[in-house]
């Protein structure tokens, strides 16, 4: 039992830093992700490499093709546009319910992850994305329901794999950091109202960023 925890411990510590490569753009759509290479470069043996490559090929992040061995999936439209129409109905869903019912410290973790993304370097887009996601993630996970939080977590996670070659621009960062100080202040106001309304264009701007750099991209066809 303890050598399975400690193999599984193993396989999540190589999902992770696999998933972060990607993130951080070092491994890019469209790459083979060879066995042999990847056991050298982060020192794990073959078994939990397979392992984590067929995680991610039931994500969706990873396509194992005959011949070919695994290959990282390039960014998709329809995808992205897919994970956005369901985050455009769960955003809401989360900050009503936060705004009525938040804890003041939880209003006060917002706060202190607000904080730091308002200090980041613009340049710092890996950066950005993980404390976006805290703080959003912070708001899902307050809620009682954990199926549509563990949902959330999903999507969100694919969100930054299929969205890792696309930047976030100054003006787009400083639009999320004036976002989030009008959410806090829906929920230091009780008033859900206001923060539905903001969520919808908060997510709705970052949607619509995406696809203009995505047809910056060439990836859409129109």
């Amino acid at each position: 039992m303890v050598e399975r925890d400690v193999a599984q411990d193993q396989e999540q510590t190589l999902y992770l830093t696999i998933l972060e490569d990607i993130i951080r753009g070092k491994i890019s759509g469209g790459d083979r992700l060879k066995i042999s290479a990847l056991v050298k470069k982060y020192g794990h043996s073959a078994s939990p490499v397979r392992e984590v490559l067929r995680r991610m090929q039931g994500e969706g992040f990873v396509d194992i093709l005959p011949n070919k061995g695994a290959v990282v999936v390039a960014a998709n439209p329809n995808t992205i546009q897919n994970i956005f129409e369901v985050l455009q109905l769960l955003e809401p869903y989360f900050v009503e319910w936060f705004a009525e019912y938040a804890l003041p410290e939880s209003i006060d973790k917002l706060e202190e992850i607000q904080k730091k993304i308002a200090a980041l370097d613009d340049d710092d887009l890996y950066g950005l994305r993980q404390l976006d996601t805290e703080f959003h993630g912070t708001i899902a996970d307050s809620h009682y329901n954990d199926a549509a939080a563990a949902t959330w977590r999903r999507l969100r996670t694919a969100l930054m794999v299929h969205a890792s070659r696309l930047r976030i621009s100054p003006t787009r960062k400083l639009t999320i950091v004036e976002e989030h100080e009008a959410l806090l202040q829906a929920f230091r106001d009780n008033d859900p109202v206001r923060a539905r309304e903001v969520i919808t264009k908060h997510v709705s701007g970052s949607f619509r960023q995406l696809s203009q750099q995505m047809r910056a991209h060439g990836l859409y066809n129109s």
